[in-house]
């Protein structure tokens, strides 16, 4: 999927644009006001609320029996919702999406091994022993979700670039969008987005003392940018956001050239949630459901 750069990230700072009377405005003019604004919204969602799931996004998979002779297919389903990315910008997912992961595993295990393209080297990599699963092992991987701008509307336009032409055309519109991936993970024990969790040195035994430790955490808190979170591997988007974690049942092949054997018959897979984790996630609660949670 093509990606388009987006200036809130790319750029540190965004100029609050000065208008005067007579003033030549371009394309840039109007594009660094529109970042400005964006930017500091997003400053400000990212440092009073952090970066999660704000509602929504619950990850389940459903087992599909074959039909006709077909084999049976697993599908990971993402349900529509609302999340804070690394970035601080929010990313919204308006309806179901999903994914077949039979599908998506079997383009994997029959690609040609490559330095930069998932291929059965890396699904080998990822499988783990788990004495609780009936193939007595798991592949596992994590599910993300990114934020990606879709430029739409494309209308005539001046030529952008070393190009000499009169019919170019230009995106009018770009729409917020998102992008869910799912992400191989081969180390022994992989990050969770509570190892990011800024606050966790609060501590005290009256709520004077827990105040005082938390004002002097403030002080260590403030980021010029995006950070990277823990949890995001190598190759991830760093500012995409941890929805959940997936184990597969597989056992090893016994060709160790090739990749493990999955299995994907209903008796594996009997419920909706045994093999997604939805509790690595980071969630962000409103202040209304702070309240409740601290006096009921």
């Amino acid at each position: 999927m093509k990606r388009t750069a987006d200036p809130l990230v790319s750029s540190v700072h965004a100029d609050r644009l000065h208008y005067s009377t007579g003033e030549l405005l371009g394309a840039d003019d109007f594009r660094d006001e529109q970042t400005y604004h964006r930017r500091q919204l997003a400053r400000a969602l990212l440092h009073l609320h952090g970066s999660g799931v704000i509602a929504g996004l619950r990850v389940f998979h459903r087992h599909r029996p074959g039909q006709s002779g077909a084999a049976d297919e697993v599908e990971l389903e993402v349900e529509p919702g609302l999340a804070l990315d690394h970035a601080g910008r929010l990313i919204e997912v308006p309806r179901d999406a999903c994914l077949r992961l039979r599908r998506w595993f079997g383009f994997i295990a029959a690609r040609t091994p490559s330095s930069t393209e998932l291929d059965a080297g890396d699904l080998r990599l990822a499988w783990r022993a788990d004495g609780g699963v009936t193939a007595g092992g798991v592949i596992v991987a994590d599910v993300f979700l990114a934020f990606h701008q879709c430029p739409r509307g494309y209308t005539p336009a001046f030529a952008s670039g070393p190009f000499d032409a009169l019919d170019a055309s230009q995106p009018s519109r770009v729409r917020d969008g998102y992008e869910l991936s799912l992400v191989l993970r081969t180390e022994a024990d992989p990050d969770l987005p509570v190892a990011s969790d800024p606050w966790a040195g609060i501590a005290g035994a009256t709520v004077a003392e827990r105040l005082a430790a938390a004002e002097q955490l403030a002080f260590d808190l403030w980021r010029p940018s995006a950070q990277p979170a823990p949890e995001n591997a190598a190759g991830v988007d760093p500012t995409a956001v941890l929805l959940a974690r997936l184990r597969i049942p597989a056992e090893q092949n016994p060709n160790a050239a090739e990749a493990p054997i999955p299995d994907w018959s209903a008796a594996v897979w009997p419920t909706e949630h045994a093999h997604v984790d939805n509790r690595v996630r980071h969630v962000l609660l409103p202040p209304a459901a702070v309240r409740r949670v601290i006096a009921p």
